[in-house]
């Protein structure tokens, strides 16, 4: 269960650019293509066709120095907490 803020506490807020923003939906769709590839039943799934290690291997790295990059553009904004516009 996720604690609720309490009213009288600030958010603490951080803003993500839009660049950032389009990766994180990029990542998304290819681990829903992951799951779809990976998934009991379907053709990627059957013994010849099976995901290699390597590839995963390569997947993993591509997605881990994704999310660094995304973080390294994430910054906390002093502005966005208080409700004021930053420019």
């Amino acid at each position: 269960m996720h604690d609720m803020p309490r009213a009288h506490e600030t958010p603490t807020v951080f803003v993500i650019p839009d660049h950032a923003h389009l990766e994180l939906v990029q990542i998304r769709d290819h681990l829903r293509l992951l799951t779809r590839l990976t998934e009991p039943g379907t053709a990627a799934s059957d013994h010849d066709m099976a995901l290699r290690p390597h590839a995963m291997s390569w997947w993993f790295s591509r997605l881990s120095r994704d999310i660094d990059h995304i973080l390294e553009e994430t910054y906390w904004s002093a502005a966005a907490a208080s409700g004021t516009a930053e420019h």
